[in-house]
């Protein structure tokens, strides 16, 4: 079905009057949206991620991964149909549907089949566009429910970066402005005022000798301090955070004329944290000495937590892939949340759900912030243990109103606690660590804010399971593997026991070695979840089950066969050094053996290629007229699948194998 494109319908024209405003078309790639594609193609295990904007004839993407053109024509969008929606959009396959069935991307390549969007809606209510993720392979289930939150999470991230991009270019046009204006800024004050109040944007003038601050009355509400027309200057120098005091301007480096007329800061106003971004220019007398220094402060602590929560779950997703342990992953997750979220305090501590405590490990805490280590109960400090015992995560903004905590706001204030998260990690379902952050502060929690740390619980939570999974898998594979043993140890003892009679022993102890090289071949695969082993491990544990290691060498690249593809290239080495050793380059001192592996094409068609060669031993001029059972399964080749050439000469036996890679590779 093709779609509607007609230019004066009122959404359409609501839209690209929102584009417009953002002036966001053909811009340059930015770092903090190419950051959000990545994560989203990252967390949804997809090819493609965009960041696309639907403008009047095309769809642009801001940001891609995995997508040549930067954008196509409106007749291939689906991120219009996604536009539209009240939450993500999801298409399992997008030649099923009739929104895409006809589209030429869907047709044609990239052959795109799976398709989930989240729309991208501004302040306003309008939808501009959408962060999608795409696969070219149909799926059936959609993304999981992480994978949605998560995507959910990221769009608001991007619209708070658009958001912040529209403030920007307001700020812009209002700095034009000024310098057309006097320098004492009091002409049209009126309009001044209305333009600054629009953008969170101040205004400042310092008289450089005095220390006289003029200032506006949105500077005022941005520092936090009433409305007076004149400050001493240093009263917002003592508000800088004591990490950004080489940013700020001071008596001396204006006189000087140092001060840094750019910069982005931190202030502590009775607020909390915000940042602030500072333009300046300085006006010199004619001895060409500064007298006043004059700009404005945007309030831009919007954009800021914003960037600072997608570079925290980008770090987040790589530390915890290098983790091993549940403690360490806590760790990790308090560092990033409270460099997120400007936190005084943040760590973790073990629970215990039966007294209902938590032991507080070493923290992170800000300068000047003392350490909560050691044993609290969790009632002493309101109910919110109730949510966490169901595994919710709690965020209260203010210890002094919210209900789970009003009544024992005394205790939390005397400890520093204004701000309250908690994150609990369930291990086998059991509340067993939080995660905490804490603010000594008031602050300003933002609905993205709340969406970041529950995505944050979410993602440590998927982690921890992870781990667990990965033990429990390493506690079954164990067990597995000592039944397997047990079970070939009693095969071995039940042929030994029948064959006792049988007096040509040599064909006894042929049998008991092709079953130990069979379980040889199991706990290969065994070290790998019975999913695959690797071709060099094969070949290195069949040359030690036979004592020969030293005598043969391997090379070849890093290749992973299936397990039935683990036990054929098993078996057909045994034999292989079997025959070597009683017949062969191996039978002798001086001889060795010379194995080598390697792919021939790609995909569907490629060919793996296995080659034998006996060097140093007795010349092999004739090939055996008498063949047992060993000589047959070398003749059958890899899975029985035939490609073998055997050769007798003077220098030694060869042989080489193919067979197709992808049946070797196969699970089953």
């Amino acid at each position: 079905m093709s779609i509607t494109t007609e230019k004066n319908a009122p959404d359409d024209a609501e839209r690209l009057a929102a584009l417009e405003s953002l002036n966001i078309l053909d811009s340059e790639p930015e770092p903090e949206f190419d950051d959000i594609v990545f994560l989203a193609a990252t967390v949804c295990h997809t090819p493609v991620s965009l960041v696309s904007l639907v403008g009047a004839d095309r769809q642009w993407f801001k940001a891609r991964i995995g997508f040549e053109n930067c954008d196509t024509p409106l007749t291939q969008s689906v991120c219009a149909h996604a536009m539209k929606s009240n939450d993500i959009l999801e298409i399992p396959d997008l030649r099923l549907d009739d929104r895409t069935r006809d589209n030429a991307l869907v047709t044609g390549a990239p052959h795109i089949l799976f398709y989930a969007g989240a729309p991208l809606v501004l302040s306003d209510g309008v939808a501009v566009g959408s962060l999608c993720v795409i696969d070219t392979i149909p799926r059936p289930q959609g993304l999981d429910s992480n994978q949605r939150r998560a995507l959910r999470a990221l769009a608001r991230q991007v619209v708070q970066l658009l958001e912040a991009r529209r403030t920007s270019l307001r700020k812009d046009a209002l700095f034009r402005r000024q310098k057309q204006i006097s320098s004492s800024m009091r002409a049209n004050a009126d309009t001044s005022v209305a333009a600054q109040e629009a953008g969170r944007i101040g205004t400042f003038e310092i008289d450089v000798a005095t220390g006289e601050m003029k200032v506006s009355a949105e500077f005022c509400r941005i520092f936090d301090v009433p409305e007076h027309g004149t400050y001493d200057a240093a009263v917002f120098e003592r508000m800088t955070h004591p990490e950004d005091m080489g940013l700020r301007s001071s008596d001396e480096s204006r006189k000087d004329g140092s001060a840094p007329t750019e910069a982005e800061y931190r202030v502590v106003t009775g607020h909390g944290i915000r940042w602030v971004k500072r333009n300046a220019t300085f006006q010199y007398d004619a001895a060409g000495q500064p007298v006043r220094m004059i700009g404005a402060v945007q309030d831009v602590t919007i954009s800021k937590r914003a960037t600072a929560r997608v570079q925290a779950l980008l770090d987040l997703g790589d530390r915890l892939r290098n983790l091993e342990d549940t403690e360490s992953m806590a760790i990790a997750a308090a560092d990033l949340m409270a460099k997120a979220l400007d936190a005084t305090r943040a760590g973790f501590g073990i629970v215990n759900m039966i007294d209902e405590t938590v032991d507080m490990q070493p923290e992170w805490c800000a300068p000047g912030v003392v350490s909560l280590v050691g044993k609290h109960r969790f009632r002493d400090y309101g109910s919110f243990i109730n949510d966490l015992k169901i595994g919710e995560t709690v965020v209260i903004g203010d210890v002094t109103t919210d209900p789970r905590t009003r009544e024992n706001a005394a205790q939390l204030l005397a400890l520093g606690i204004r701000v309250l998260v908690n994150v609990p990690i369930l291990d086998h379902g059991s509340f067993s660590l939080v995660v905490f952050v804490h603010h000594d502060h008031p602050y300003e929690w933002m609905e993205e804010e709340v969406a970041f740390v529950r995505s944050f619980g979410d993602r440590i939570q998927s982690a921890i399971a992870r781990l667990q999974a990965e033990a429990d898998q390493k506690l079954v594979n164990s067990e597995i593997t000592h039944r397997l043993k047990n079970t070939f140890a009693i095969i071995q003892a039940i042929t030994t026991q029948t064959l006792r009679p049988v007096t040509e022993r040599v064909h006894v102890t042929t049998l008991e070695r092709r079953l130990q090289a069979l379980s040889r071949a199991h706990d290969i695969l065994l070290l790998d979840n019975w999913s695959s082993a690797a071709v060099a491990s094969i070949v290195e544990g069949a040359a030690e089950g036979l004592s020969v290691s030293n005598r043969v060498r391997a090379e070849g690249p890093d290749i992973a066969l299936g397990a039935r593809g683990t036990l054929s290239l098993s078996l057909i080495i045994h034999e292989l050094l079997t025959n070597a050793v009683k017949y062969g380059a191996l039978s002798g001192q001086a001889g060795h053996v010379d194995v080598r592996w390697h792919v021939e094409g790609e995909g569907p068609q490629a060919v793996f290629h296995f080659e034998w060669k006996e060097t140093g031993g007795p010349p092999q001029t004739a090939e055996p007229e008498r063949k047992g059972f060993g000589s047959k399964l070398i003749g059958m080749g890899l899975m029985g699948a035939g490609g073998v050439v055997t050769n007798y000469d003077q220098s030694g036996f060869s042989a080489t194998m193919s067979a197709s890679l992808d049946q070797l590779q196969r699970a089953n």
